[in-house]
């Protein structure tokens, strides 16, 4: 029997989904970057080898992880939207992946990663994706343009996100209010979008 921090785990009850699950938790606690496969046998307490039982390897993994945590953020998304339409939703949705990204900054960092399997990530990106495409239509962006507004909207959101995380602003300003005019134009071309039509 070997340990897994706290809790003992038997060798042969090694699934993939645990394999998984320590791999989130090394992500978690030290970053995308720190994610090896030695560091997942170590905190599994088994040798590397063992691992590729459950995983084909290292990209395997990742690509798992990107996959996981796209459905996570879409789940998040949806939840949100419960019960909301409009500019007031579309904010609402803005703000939920604020908090989500600062909730778990090195699952952010490995969701936007370059993708290890990306027709795997881009389906689960498109589902996740559905609760801001409906916001948007809400709004009254057409249909066949809610996938280009959404993904514009999530890289502006993405860009906020990615340069506070790096501590490139420091703490001399105030990123409440940069926060504020980034939202500001990403709503103002959304409504462009609507007017368009």
């Amino acid at each position: 029997m070997v340990t897994e921090g706290k809790r003992p785990v038997r060798r042969r009850n090694l699934s993939r989904e645990k394999v998984i699950d320590a791999a989130l938790a090394v992500v978690d606690e030290s970053g995308w970057e720190q994610l090896t496969m030695s560091t997942l046998a170590g905190r599994l307490g088994i040798v590397t080898a063992s691992l590729y039982n459950h995983v084909r390897g290292l990209d395997d993994v990742r690509g798992e992880i990107q996959v996981r945590t796209m459905t996570d953020l879409g789940a998040r998304l949806r939840e949100v939207a419960m019960g909301r339409s409009g500019p007031e939703g579309l904010r609402a949705l803005v703000d939920a992946h604020r908090a989500w990204a600062a909730e778990h900054p090195h699952r952010y960092q490995a969701l936007t990663a370059e993708p290890s399997n990306r027709s795997a990530l881009l389906a689960a990106a498109l589902d996740a994706n559905s609760a801001l495409r409906s916001m948007l239509a809400s709004c009254g962006v057409p249909e066949e343009d809610t996938l280009e507004a959404a993904v514009s909207l999530f890289t502006a959101m993405h860009g906020f996100a990615v340069i506070v995380r790096s501590g490139f602003l420091g703490d001399e300003l105030d990123l409440d209010r940069i926060y504020e005019n980034v939202v500001a134009g990403a709503l103002a071309a959304a409504r462009a979008a609507s007017a368009r039509s």
